[in-house]
């Protein structure tokens, strides 16, 4: 396993070269793919080393508070992404979320979070129509999006077990913790009542938007690395 500086300067050499640093279109997005999956690869390793200590980290809390239109629709939206990097969320009011996991899976989920939501809120505009048309939309959009993240995330899983570095055990038991945690943080909850779909009409477009959307962990994980490193400039 590369070290803490080493990883993060990888990345961000990654970063350069698909931000323009290549003159060939296929390189750039290879650079940009391969810095994505170190993104996450950098948060499974970092697993690894937390779990190897004595229990100092422990699952935190998160908080996302959203405003109209489509509350409902970003809520559900939050909801899926927290859900892929093994954290699990509540609802409070209607309005707010709070999910609950370790540190660096909740600041991923912040990061894609920021990205996504005014996505979706945008390409529903976009898409107009009545209400039940916008929920299909907006449903499929997800559905689309968790998808890809969750297809991202376990290609990344794979490379880092295909080089020995346990991280399935480590996340399954991370996972277990999380799931003790919010129990014991919400140990009254209720079943939120079912979504119903009373229109497919939407669908379609939805799925294309998701397949449309950036679901780049981008410059925010670039730029907290680039604060951690020594003597790095802004």
């Amino acid at each position: 396993m590369k070290d803490r500086a080493s990883l993060l300067e990888q990345i961000q050499t990654l970063l350069r070269v698909a931000d323009g640093g290549s003159p060939y279109p296929a390189e750039r997005d290879l650079a940009r793919k391969r810095a994505e999956k170190l993104m996450v690869r950098y948060a499974i390793d970092e697993a690894g080393v937390r779990m190897t200590r004595e229990e100092a980290e422990k699952p935190t809390t998160r908080k996302f508070e959203f405003e109209a239109p489509y509350v409902k629709d970003q809520i559900i939206l939050v909801c899926g992404i927290a859900q892929v990097f093994s954290c699990r969320s509540v609802v409070h009011g209607g309005r707010r979320v709070t999910s609950v996991g370790f540190a660096s899976d909740l600041a991923m989920v912040a990061a894609l979070v920021e990205t996504l939501l005014p996505a979706m809120r945008l390409e529903m505009d976009l898409y107009g129509g009545s209400q039940s048309r916008k929920k299909a939309f907006a449903w499929s959009f997800t559905g689309t999006v968790t998808e890809r993240l969750a297809d991202f995330y376990a290609g990344a899983l794979r490379e880092a077990e295909e080089e020995g570095t346990g991280s399935a055990l480590v996340l399954a038991d991370r996972s277990t913790r999380v799931q003790e945690a919010y129990s014991q943080m919400f140990p009254h909850l209720r079943s939120a009542r079912r979504r119903v779909l009373n229109s497919w009409e939407g669908w379609s477009a939805g799925a294309e938007a998701g397949k449309r959307a950036d679901i780049s962990l981008g410059r925010k994980v670039d730029e907290a690395g680039r604060r951690e490193l020594p003597g790095a400039a802004g």
